[in-house]
């Protein structure tokens, strides 16, 4: 019987699956490849949005760190600035205090070139320039009137600055610009150095910018990058403005070094990568790199790539990603939204950032996938036809009988009730029959038993010969055999059993090397056999038992009529023997 009988036939799985065990081996590996696929894809994707909020993250607390040192010069400019006015207003009033001599020493210098007031050793000298430096500097006029008070409320800050540098070493210079032509910086310059000084200041957007005409809202400015007066380092500057009865009075500012902030915006992970700070108008403030950024505006610094964004746009989204000719721009704004924090990062560099946070089990895993799909297959295709071809024999032992590798009489009974369910189905007849070997004992005492398996064995081979195809001979037990004639009435039955008699008549068989030597005859083996002949549905032979009592009754009949013979149907009443053919 082929193996594929021998497979179970399971109710949630096509048979045809376990006939091709190695194809359903490759389709489980394709799916889970593809699910694995899909999971990674979907990892991948996760992984890379995980490293630009962790990116745009980093961004935001930088700008926080941003944020947190312009709060502080803020705090600063607004105490300055309140207290100056707090001075200057004091002095304007009825509370004023009476002037000294240092005062009144200044104010008696104050048409002179260059002139200073004292203060204490530790604070910075006010220094002033006469009315005629000052001609043709937009923003400083000369007041008498206002001078007392603007002086007294300048040595009362050149104390307080002084006391911020001290306590800070880190601090930026602070800068104190009185509209009425004087100033305190501290670090202090030389005196010699005012009249270039302020032509400078005159000059400069953080003090420009704050004029009553150009800042009417009194905001606080944050000035682009520039040089350093007399040097070569770069600064930018946070200012504002004082104002005494909503009039002018001069300007505070902090300045700000660019090591300081691109300490403050750090260095990107990446090397190519580039964070930079921008101010609404697009100027460049501050990059990471330490190039030299003047007067650089959006989208400049940045490239091309970037020139289809406005800032407008950016400074409305307020924080986000966006992505341009391969390279990603990472964007925060801070609280005040007049500046922001830029960071570039190319798809190569997000690639590989997503790479190395993958997990590289599963890397190897995916490489290996494909190698363990091959290695299975090839097990389990070997396992298979090992296991099938164990299969195969144990069904040919479990169906047929060893010896004459005819069908045992379990497989008997199963192939009888198979066609008898087709003779009830059908209507076609069904017939039996039982075959002995006549006096096999003898054989066996005479050749002995080696040679008594021989005659079994062409006995078998000898049915078969002789029998349609689908007729199934079987070994009941010992030298009794059984056919079963699907499609065969008791007549043709009966033509076929003699037909195997006259053929076993016939037959001698060569006796077994080990068997003892005989005297007479041609040394081999002759028998004979007699046969018992019934049909399904006579004589109430409905059952395999049934049919196989009748056939074997009958079979008795034809051995009691003188064996040799072919006996199909029972002795009449009060008769000896049944009716017999005889060839």
């Amino acid at each position: 019987m082929p193996w594929r009988k021998l497979l179970p036939r399971p109710r949630w799985l096509p048979r045809a699956v376990l006939m091709h065990p190695a194809r359903l081996v490759v389709w489980c590996f394709v799916v889970v490849i593809l699910m694995m696929l899909v999971v990674g894809a979907r990892d991948l994707f996760l992984l890379r949005e995980r490293v630009l909020t962790s990116r745009q993250h980093d961004l935001t607390l930088r700008v926080l760190g941003v944020e947190a040192v312009l709060a502080a010069e803020r705090y600063k400019l607004t105490f300055v600035r309140d207290y100056a006015q707090q001075q200057i207003t004091i002095q304007e009033s009825a509370a004023a205090r009476p002037p000294d001599a240092a005062i009144e020493a200044a104010y008696a210098a104050r048409n002179q070139p260059v002139w200073q007031l004292a203060v204490p050793n530790e604070d910075s000298s006010i220094i002033g320039v006469s009315p005629q430096l000052l001609s043709g500097l937009e923003g400083f006029e000369r007041r008498d009137a206002d001078l007392r008070a603007d002086l007294y409320a300048a040595r009362q800050l050149s104390h307080v600055l002084g006391l911020n540098q001290r306590n800070d070493a880190t601090a930026g210079a602070v800068t104190f610009i009185s509209s009425n032509g004087f100033y305190i910086t501290f670090p202090p310059l030389a005196a010699d150095k005012a009249p270039a000084l302020l032509r400078r200041l005159n000059g400069m957007p953080y003090y420009r910018d704050l004029l009553p005409d150009r800042n009417p809202n009194h905001e606080l400015r944050w000035s682009s990058v520039y040089t350093q007066f007399e040097s070569t380092q770069q600064r930018t500057t946070v200012s504002v403005p004082i104002y005494v009865d909503n009039r002018f009075r001069g300007v505070v500012a902090v300045d700000l070094s660019l090591r300081q902030l691109r300490t403050l915006l750090g260095t990107p992970d990446d090397a190519d990568a580039t964070r930079y700070m921008l101010d609404r108008k697009g100027k460049l403030m501050a990059a990471s790199t330490n190039e030299t950024i003047r007067d650089l505006r959006w989208p400049d610094a940045l490239g091309e790539k970037w020139k289809h964004l406005t800032l407008a746009e950016l400074f409305s989204a307020r924080s986000g990603v966006r992505q341009s000719g391969g390279e990603y721009l990472l964007f925060q704004t801070g609280d005040d939204g007049n500046w922001m924090l830029l960071d570039t990062l190319k798809s190569d560099d997000l690639n590989r950032a997503v790479l190395a946070r993958m997990s590289q089990p599963l890397l190897v895993i995916w490489f290996l996938l494909p190698l363990l799909m091959l290695v299975t297959i090839r097990v389990v295709t070997l396992l298979f036809d090992h296991y099938m071809a164990l299969g195969e024999k144990l069904q040919q032992l479990a169906e047929h009988d060893p010896l004459t590798n005819l069908a045992n009489r379990r497989h008997f009974s199963d192939l009888f009730r198979r066609e008898s369910a087709r003779r009830h189905r059908e209507g076609h007849p069904l017939a039996t029959l039982m075959l002995d070997i006549d006096y096999f004992k003898r054989v066996n005492d005479r050749w002995g038993h080696a040679s008594g398996d021989r005659v079994l064995q062409r006995l078998a081979t000898a049915v078969k010969e002789n029998l349609r195809a689908e007729d199934t001979p079987a070994r009941l037990g010992g030298e009794e055999f059984a056919v079963l004639l699907p499609g065969a009435t008791l007549a043709e039955a009966t033509a076929t059993a003699e037909r195997l008699r006259a053929a076993i008549a016939a037959i001698a068989v060569e006796p077994a090397p080990d068997a003892p030597p005989q005297e007479g005859g041609d040394g081999r083996i002759h028998f004979t056999i007699s046969i018992g002949v019934a049909e399904a549905g006579i004589d109430g032979s409905t059952t395999l038992d049934a049919m196989l009592a009748t056939a074997d009754r009958r079979l008795y009949a034809a051995k009691a009529a003188g064996r040799n013979r072919v006996c199909a149907s029972d002795a009449p009443a009060g008769s000896v023997a049944a009716p017999t053919v005889q060839g």
